[in-house]
């Protein structure tokens, strides 16, 4: 409880701010679909994820920073090796779409998100498999079954 008043009254932008992060790193995902090695969309889509996880931790949403911030680093070491794929980037649009069933869920009174963490800890193995280069092998991503965020 937030002593009589809202979440979303003390974080009164944070819901524009973290859509329009969001679509940013749609946007960027959607040109590294077509070139894979863009180095301009690449940075755009880090920035985006290093801001999101910034405004998510500061709006006090958890799993949301931690999402972001993990998407991050492993994407930075994806770039580093130059093992930015088919394969990672199918994984990356799942994990695009839990975090805009993230930021759509978010309870407005409390700020709380209710979903348990085991989508996301194993969407970011899945990441990491795919990014590390301890990880010779090509995991092959299964279709989760994420339905489109609404929006």
């Amino acid at each position: 409880m937030l002593n009589g008043t809202d979440w979303q009254t003390t974080h009164p932008e944070f819901i524009g701010d973290a859509q329009r992060l969001l679509n940013r790193c749609q946007e960027c995902f959607a040109h590294l679909q077509l070139i894979a090695d863009d180095r301009d969309a690449l940075e755009c889509l880090l920035d985006s994820l290093s801001r999101l996880s910034q405004l998510a931790a500061h709006a006090r949403i958890g799993c949301m920073a931690e999402l972001c911030k993990d998407m991050r680093q492993l994407l930075d070491i994806a770039s580093t090796n130059q093992r930015l794929n088919d394969v990672t980037l199918a994984v990356l649009e799942q994990c695009l779409t839990l975090l805009a069933w993230q930021l759509e869920l978010i309870d407005l009174r409390t700020g709380l998100l209710p979903l348990d963490d085991g989508e996301q800890t194993w969407l970011l193995e899945q990441l990491a498999a795919t990014c590390e280069p301890d990880n010779l092998q090509h995991t092959p991503v299964p279709d989760l079954a994420v339905a489109q965020a609404p929006g």
